[in-house]
């Protein structure tokens, strides 16, 4: 009856496609997308370069293929086993029955717990780290745990007396929380699309992710205690406080950490004179809560402004951690006097800047120093007395605090010969101990006042002998062992940076950015929780200075930022873009 209707002329003959090669979309011509060359493109003899789209994904290294070895048992993993970030929890958090893996899993989840403790974090496979199953997720991790986490906790905390404490559902949550923090913050990962150097590197994000699941499983069981619980089980509870403020301490959060810090105060407080007074448990665990603390106070103070260390108080243990009786160990006491000897250098520091009128700079010229010094000379006078005190408690095996540092004439290469000690805890106690002995020295501060050459040099003499022995203490210790073992206390690279602003020789600092230079391999970016990288560029500024004739004695923000915004998926919590 009717016809169809006409089709509908064009307007023009270009036909554009938003896919197709690039030769056909230059053309405006329609492409039939063929592959590898399209149609048009092999008619007219000319290169089909295609489009294609990105796709984002976790990329893994490689897998090392082990030797094949006779009779031995030959461990298939199952399919179901998946990545850690592909899969979601229950609203209580994943349920972590030991019972709930077949025992067939062991094998795999140990070899994997050896691979992410190794040096070759980065290529760890996604069917060994297991999500679709929580037990097995737990086992890695606990084993993680007993490897590379701190020795005398994951000793506490191992089978024998504390299986009890072990055993606990809650207590292994959290465990594994620590430990796949601990994996997340030694396993670097490139970033995409970062134009700055100091965020190339990111933290392992699906131990990150892990970590925080872990974390915040745990969080939502513990909201439910009461009173009650607390007091049946205050142990427990001083373990998983202890192990919060370990993952805070990690990830840089200052007001998390003080809030679980306080919890773990009020604990003691409440529990200290029945269930925790003689508990060498809760001994234990106090020594590695302060210890954290010590650590979180040193970062804080690197970096404030002067306004912020002229408030700091003293620095001592908390009242309610007295009762406790073998609460002060070697390492407490130690940190303890470090850290308060550095808090009044700071302070005499501070009141000499803020004294430094005309007037006053014109009274110093009379030689008129000690309204500077008198306030804190007995303070200092307390404090080395405290130390020797330590010294003689705590002596040191093969009588290294009588060892000598090798001097050089002031024109001369810097030599230093490496002093090695027994272990690595020795090691660190005895880096500390030196540190004090730094920040207890009078002469930088008697030489603020100083115009004369010569008589600063004299006023250098006994500091800098410390600090060369701290030198000797470096060159021989591992670094890998401070990347490891100084997660959760001061590092060994924040102390050479106070005592560094305590030096007047220029070849201490050249000795300290080449030193600091060869330890930064790629695949350790902090050390004691504190970003190397940035200890880096504080000593090349401090030299730069220097080397222009200018000394530093301290380095201060301009701005107050209450510590930074923490380290969630970075290695860095301040931005510091201006320094004082």
């Amino acid at each position: 009856m009717y016809k169809p209707a006409p089709a509908r002329p064009k307007k023009t003959s270009i036909t554009r496609t938003r896919t197709g090669c690039w030769e056909c979309r230059r053309r405006r011509v329609k492409c039939d997308e063929r592959k590898p060359v399209c149609g048009r493109c092999e008619r007219l003899g000319g290169e089909c370069k295609q489009k294609t789209g990105f796709r984002f994904c976790q990329v893994y290294g490689q897998d090392v293929a082990e030797r094949p070895i006779s009779n031995r048992e030959n461990v298939q993993p199952e399919p179901g086993l998946k990545h850690p970030t592909a899969c979601r929890s229950s609203e209580n958090g994943p349920e972590l029955s030991p019972d709930a893996s077949a025992s067939h899993h062991l094998a795999v989840v140990q070899r994997a717990a050896q691979a992410a403790t190794g040096h070759s974090t980065l290529a760890i496979p996604q069917i060994l780290m297991p999500r679709a199953n929580p037990a097995d997720a737990v086992r890695f991790y606990s084993m993680a745990w007993d490897w590379q986490c701190i020795p005398q906790l994951a000793s506490m905390l191992h089978a024998g007396g504390a299986s009890p404490l072990r055993s606990s559902p809650l207590l292994r949550d959290m465990m594994a929380a620590v430990s796949a923090s601990h994996l997340s913050r030694t396993s670097p990962q490139r970033r995409l699309l970062m134009p700055t150097h100091k965020e190339n590197f990111r933290p392992n994000p699906a131990h990150e992710s892990v970590s925080q699941e872990f974390y915040g499983s745990v969080m939502k069981k513990m909201a439910r205690w009461s009173a009650q619980d607390f007091g049946a089980h205050p142990i427990l509870g001083l373990a998983v406080l202890t192990l919060f403020c370990l993952v805070e301490a990690s990830m840089g959060s200052f007001q998390a950490f003080g809030l679980h810090y306080d919890g773990a105060t009020k604990l003691i407080d409440n529990y200290a004179t029945t269930a925790l007074a003689q508990d060498t448990q809760a001994c234990a665990l106090l020594g590695h809560l302060v210890e954290v603390r010590m650590q979180m106070w040193w970062r804080r103070v690197y970096f404030g402004t002067p306004n912020f260390h002229r408030h700091r108080p003293k620095v001592s243990l908390d009242p309610a951690f007295r009762s406790l009786t073998g609460l002060q160990s070697r390492r407490t006491s130690i940190l303890l006097i470090l850290c308060e000897s550095h808090r009044i250098n700071n302070a005499a520091i501070i009141a000499h800047w803020d004294r430094c009128s005309d007037s006053f700079v014109e009274a110093t010229r009379t030689g008129n120093v000690q309204p500077i010094i008198e306030p804190f000379e007995q303070m200092i006078h307390e404090e080395e007395e405290t130390l020797d005190c330590w010294c003689r408690t705590y002596p040191f095996s093969g009588g290294v605090e009588q060892a000598q540092a090798t001097f050089c004439a002031p024109s001369a290469r810097l030599k230093v010969l490496p002093l090695h000690m027994a272990s690595h805890t020795e090691t660190m106690d005895f880096a500390y101990y030196v540190a004090s002995r730094v920040l207890q020295s009078r002469g930088p501060l008697y030489s603020l006042t100083l115009h004369d050459a010569e008589e600063i040099h004299r006023a250098y003499t006994d500091v800098e002998f410390w600090i060369h022995l701290l030198l000797r203490v470096l060159a021989g210790m591992n670094w890998k062992d401070c990347v490891r073992y100084n997660m959760y206390t001061i590092g060994i690279t924040g102390v050479l940076l106070a005592c560094l602003l305590r030096s007047h020789d220029r070849r201490i600092g050249l000795w300290c950015e080449t030193w600091l230079q060869g330890c930064l391999d790629g695949s350790s970016l902090e050390e004691g929780s504190f970003p190397v990288f940035q200890t880096m560029a504080i000593i090349r500024l401090i030299n730069k200075e220097r080397s222009r004739g200018r000394d530093t004695f301290g380095l201060f923000q301009t701005v107050e930022d209450g510590g930074g915004s923490g380290k969630f998926g970075s290695y860095q919590s301040q931005a510091l873009s201006s320094l004082l």
